[in-house]
């Protein structure tokens, strides 16, 4: 049996060949040297280069993101009279094809810009911005032909949990539009605290945006309540409605609609501090978070804050959130409970489902659709809701099947508030891994949907939720460059998207973004995957790197690699017993200010064995690869999410038959505790061994050295060396958490 990972040898293969394009003596560009993102439908190249003139003369139909673009590279312009002298000629073609379609031509004596419509425009002149930003004044000639795969292509900021300033928004949109991303989506209240400006409801910026802690661990494990505007030490803050009004035009000038969120009817404690009287309690609890339902006030209150997000906003759309209700209290509220009786709904998910309507109904009759998380789907989806899937896919597949419109938005890809690499050296996040590759390697089209089911997926957009992301400087850090892979995987045909040519671009854009003072993650990551040949008897280990250009070096016995130490030249590396694998990136004989791959595989005892769950079994959301995958040879990645990490609610306990009687010299089994994810660490874990099976000595005990309070991710091996003899070996982990909380173990190995 041999694992198969053919498209990651596929992809080691493409980043082992160079990806530099130069310039060649004729003056033509080689394909590759361009480095735009996202990556267009066609580039053609034809021989030489178009010098800019000192002074640019524009067309009278030039963008005005153009215009602005080219003062911001310090380029002179000047309008001309006639369209046939200008330098740079942009227009109108309805018959340009595609969605935002625009044709991009770089001759001999000028620019031509021809677009479909005002949005094709705007996208031509932000590929042009950025080939002159590239090359500046001595231009490759080429022609492009492009558009738009999806029409919905956004990024979401939660500023409930922490709120970011807004020039912090103004640059985020400036970026979002370089990179053609269209939608804005603003989560402007949630339960850490109310963002926005009401006239009608004054107190819930005094008193509901505002509270007693910054940490939002401290704050929302052990005290959620909210302080006066003005008060000594209140941390939070909120937007007037001219800095709204300013992030709204910014937008709407550069092509990006901003679809503001107003979170109900859960996660809305926030609102018990301002008006009580739309609790189903009558006042602000430790653990209620959902609007009575039951009560007419909560509609008139949410009408009239729409009708002022309304105001403000312009978009056809309106989020209303709608998602982790914990409907914990309506059942014994006596107005939801009359509530249900009168519409006759016979239980609290369509009670929701009720509320979620009657909102969409109101919103209709304002000329505006609504979308929601996909909870909304629970109890019946409203007429016209857009659905927002964010647990998988299955909410948005069972939406367009049903003839909704869906954006697609998985916390398994586009999810921003996750790590980056490994968490050592990195600032806080919430759990979790999602490299770029894995953003890359999305595709938001469902293969379970027929052509016309497909049209109902409108896009796609990456999540940043800001519970651990402290300010504008760490949001830009989670977001860049994982927002310029969502680009290109909303806007390049599917068929056309290549990881290894965009990471290459990302390592160019990365420096630029850092230039422009985005505080961008600099791309630091080694990664290590391994396969396993259990016909050969042996394991191996293949490295890629976010630098394709730097030079990987490695040992196998543990210690620090130096420039003497092997180059990685993209084949695997091969054992038939075990691999301690530390790699270093270097420059020139340099080592880079980059962190140090450790990563450990064994070819051992237990691989292939027969083995047994004994009154256990894994959990079904995290199978990895079933009853096999404690005893595969492949060792997981730092994220439960993987799909190489076995998951259990209950405590895990296993035997393994190794076939014979052999002799045991180690044992050592690897987990995980991810504290924010409900993962924990084993509180002991024991080794048992036995000759028949039926009877079994234990060997062997060790209790966790993890601490509970530690916030990022932690892996620790239980290790037991022993001088023993046995044909099985049981492994028992504890789990006496309560209900719902995890462990998750990667490999047992035996020695």
């Amino acid at each position: 049996m041999r694992t198969n990972y053919a498209r990651l040898r596929k992809l080691f293969g493409a980043l082992s060949l160079s990806l530099v394009g130069i310039f060649s003596a004729e003056g033509a560009v080689a394909l590759d040297s361009l480095q735009l993102i996202p990556r267009p439908v066609t580039i053609s190249y034809t021989k030489g280069t178009l010098t800019l003139p000192k002074r640019l003369t524009l067309s009278a139909h030039t963008p005005r993101v153009l215009r602005d673009g080219l003062a911001g590279l310090s380029l002179a312009t000047t309008e001309a009279k006639g369209r046939t002298s200008s330098f740079i000629r942009s227009r109108i073609d309805p018959s340009v094809q595609g969605r935002e379609g625009y044709r991009l031509t770089i001759g001999a004596r000028g620019i031509d810009l021809v677009a479909r419509d005002e949005a094709g425009l705007r996208q031509g002149a932000q590929s042009l911005l950025q080939i002159i930003g590239q090359y500046g004044a001595r231009l490759p000639q080429l022609s492009i032909v492009d558009s738009a795969r999806m029409a919905y292509r956004g990024v979401m900021l939660d500023v409930s949990r922490h709120f970011m300033k807004t020039d912090m928004i103004i640059r985020l949109l400036d970026e979002m539009a370089r990179y053609k991303l269209n939608r804005f989506h603003w989560h402007l209240v949630d339960g850490g605290g109310w963002r926005f400006p009401s006239e009608k409801y004054p107190l819930l910026t005094k008193k509901a945006a505002f509270r007693t802690e910054s940490d939002w661990d401290k704050w929302w494990q052990k005290d959620r309540r909210f302080v006066d505007e003005g008060t000594p030490g209140a941390y939070g803050g909120y937007y007037t409605k001219e800095e709204i009004q300013r992030v709204v035009r910014h937008a709407d000038r550069l092509g990006i609609t901003v679809i503001p969120e107003i979170e109900l009817p859960g996660h809305s404690n926030e609102l018990f501090s301002a008006y009580p009287e739309l609790s189903c309690l009558d006042g602000w609890a430790f653990e209620n978070s959902d609007v009575c339902i039951g009560n007419e006030k909560t509609f008139t209150f949410f009408e009239a804050i729409l009708d002022e997000v309304m105001a403000l906003f312009p978009s056809k759309y309106i989020h209303i959130g709608g998602d982790e209700a914990t409907m914990r209290h309506w059942g014994d509220c006596p107005k939801c409970t009359e509530r249900k009786r009168v519409e006759g709904l016979k239980d609290d998910h369509e009670l929701q489902s009720y509320m979620i309507r009657r909102i969409e109904k109101y919103l209709n009759s304002k000329g505006r659709k609504l979308i929601g998380w996909d909870e909304i789907l629970m109890g019946g989806l409203a007429p016209d809701a857009t659905v927002m899937s964010w647990r998988g896919e299955e909410g948005g597949i069972k939406a367009a099947k049903e003839g909704h419109d869906v954006i697609l938005t998985p916390g398994s890809h586009v999810y921003l508030d996750f790590y980056q690499r490994e968490a050592d050296g990195e600032p806080r996040a919430n759990g979790g891994f999602t490299t770029l590759e894995k953003v890359y390697s999305y595709n938001p089209m469902p293969k379970e949907l027929t052509a016309s089911e497909a049209k109902h997926i409108l896009g796609v957009q990456a999540n940043l939720w800001t519970e651990y992301v402290l300010d504008e400087a760490h949001a830009e850090y989670m977001l860049f460059p994982r927002v310029l892979a969502l680009a290109e995987v909303a806007w390049t045909p599917q068929a056309d998207r290549d990881y290894a040519s965009f990471l290459r671009r990302a390592n160019y854009h990365v420096p630029a973004l850092l230039k422009r003072g985005v505080n961008a993650y600099p791309l630091r990551h080694i990664a290590a995957l391994n396969d396993v040949d259990t016909a050969r008897r042996e394991v191996s280990v293949r490295l890629m790197s976010e630098r394709p250009a730097a030079e990987i070096r490695y040992t196998v016995d543990g210690s620090i690699p130096t420039a003497l130490s092997p180059v990685y030249d993209g084949r695997p590396i091969v054992s038939r017993d075990s691999i301690l694998l530390v790699a270093r990136l270097f420059d020139g004989g340099k080592a880079l200010d980059v962190p140090d791959l450790r990563f450990r595989t064994d070819y051992h005892k237990g691989i292939g064995k027969k083995i047994t769950y004994n009154d256990c079994s894994w959990n079904e959301k995290y199978p990895a690869g079933g009853e096999r995958a404690l005893l595969d040879g492949v060792r997981g990645t730092p994220t439960y999410l993987d799909g190489r990490w076995q998951g259990f609610t209950s405590p895990l306990d296993v035997t393994i038959d190794l076939g014979r009687e052999e002799e045991l010299s180690h044992i050592f089994a690897k987990f995980m505790q991810e504290r924010i994810q409900w993962v924990y660490m084993p509180g002991e874990v024991e080794v048992l061994l036995s000759s028949d099976g039926v009877n079994f000595r234990s060997v062997v005990k060790q209790s966790t050295r993890t601490s509970e309070e530690i916030y990022q991710p932690v892996f620790e091996t239980f290790s037991f060396p022993m001088k023993e003899r046995a044909r099985y070996v049981r492994l028992r982990a504890s789990n006496d958490r309560p209900k719902g909380n995890f462990i998750f173990c990667d490999e047992i190995v035996i020695h």
